[in-house]
Order: C-alpha cells, then sequence, then structure tokens
C-alpha cells in the first residue's frame, strides 16, 4: 500500500507539471485544499476510489496509470502470465521466488528517497510551498522520506537549506528530534518536550536565539524522528 501511494503521488504531481498546474490551482479544479493535494503527492495520504476516478478523468487518463504508474501495461501482464502458466510447479515456485528476492530488493533500495516539501527550522511553513521531488542520495537505513530545511534555528546540527532524513511514526521520546504538522496546514523541525502540568507539547529550537513554542495537544501531530 506504501508503494502504491508512492507512485500515485509522482503520477498526480507528473499530470499536474504536464498541465503546468499548481498544488493549489490543481486543488481548486478538483475542490480540494492545497494540503490534501500536497499530502496525495508525498504519498502521505491515499484519496478515495471516486476521487481517483474523478483525478483521472480530469488529466484524460486511467486510474490503473495512476495507481501502477506508466509500467502498467495489459497486454504485457497476459504475455507474463501466458509463459509463467505453461511452467511446471517447480519452475513457477523459482520465479516466484526470484521475483519476490528482486521485489524485497527494490523496496529496500536505499540509494534514492523522496523529498516531501519543506519543513520551516523557526516559525511553522504551509504545506506545499516548494514542489515534492525524488532525489538519488546517501540515505540513512531506517529513512522513510526526506525534507528541505529552511531556517536556522537546528543550527548547528541542522543547517538551513539542508536535506534532512526522518522515519515516519507518530510517537517521540523526549528530547528527540522530529518533524511535526501544526494544525493540519504547516510542518516545522524542532526537539520535542511535554508539560505535563499545563499538557502542553513544547517544540524547541537548537539555536538559542529561537524561544520555546507551545501548543495544545490537538495542534501537533508528529509526522516522524529525524535519522542521520
Amino acid at each position: 500500500m506504501k508503494e502504491s501511494k508512492i507512485i500515485f503521488g509522482q503520477m498526480i504531481d507528473y499530470f499536474r507539471r504536464q498541465n503546468n498546474l499548481t498544488m493549489e490551482e490543481l486543488g481548486q479544479k478538483l475542490g480540494k485544499a492545497k494540503s490534501s493535494i500536497s499530502r496525495w503527492v508525498s504519498g502521505e495520504r491515499y484519496p478515495k476510489i471516486e476521487e481517483i476516478e474523478q483525478i483521472a478523468n480530469f488529466f484524460n487518463t486511467d486510474i490503473y496509470t495512476l495507481i501502477f504508474g506508466f509500467n502498467y501495461n495489459e497486454d504485457s501482464k497476459s504475455d507474463l502470465l501466458t509463459v509463467y502458466n505453461q511452467l511446471t510447479d517447480i519452475r513457477k515456485h523459482k520465479v516466484y521466488s526470484y521475483a519476490q528476492q528482486q521485489l524485497d530488493e527494490q523496496l529496500n533500495d536505499k540509494s534514492s528517497i523522496y523529498v516531501v516539501g519543506t519543513s520551516a527550522a523557526g516559525e511553522p511553513i504551509e504545506y506545499g510551498d516548494f514542489d515534492s521531488e525524488m532525489i538519488q542520495t546517501d540515505v540513512p537505513a531506517k529513512a522513510d522520506k526526506a525534507i528541505h530545511i529552511k531556517g536556522d534555528s537546528m543550527e548547528p546540527k541542522i543547517a538551513s537549506n539542508s536535506i534532512i532524513f526522518y522515519h515516519e511514526q507518530p510517537t517521540l521520546e523526549i528530547g528527540e528530534i522530529g518533524i511535526f504538522e501544526i494544525n493540519g496546514s504547516a510542518v516545522t523541525c524542532k526537539k520535542y518536550y511535554v508539560d505535563y502540568e499545563s499538557k502542553k507539547i513544547i517544540l524547541k529550537s537548537i539555536n538559542p536565539k529561537y524561544e520555546p513554542m507551545y501548543f495544545a495537544r490537538d495542534q501537533v501531530r508528529i509526522l516522524g524522528k529525524v535519522v542521520f
């Protein structure tokens, strides 16, 4: 499912660019907020099936291309099954084992990663301020996604205009550096703390010139833990 979300996001972004649309303009045409489009593109969220049909119709394509990408080909699929069905059970098992091995290697390939947008290292910034992209780079073993950092509040640990990596998870230990969604529409990178007396989330910078930020629990959603 996760791989399907990533492919779908890449296809949405491809067709958006082909039609010279910003995320905001695409959202307007589909009756969606820009933040919804950004989450589809990043692979964070997946639309409902009726929404996928609407998107396919809008871009004059089919839902299979949106979900599986341009490599989807019904004729190729049919040819492959025809050959496979002629094999003996032992050879079918060998083909299946090899295919599973190739899939595992593909899913564990850490030479590329999806950059989902930009996070503030200062005041939170709105989703979708920067386009998403796939990059080729050395990726930490536990990283699921990457994100641009804008601002110096996490310096010297994290430099402004750098790309950092994070592991998607809904919780953090006290003092860990995370990526946070604020009020459902903005994102920031900070160290995580909790004031148990006031029941507020405290997001702290490393750079001492920035004051801690306090939020009610329902204002903050943890997107993941930063990994190095």
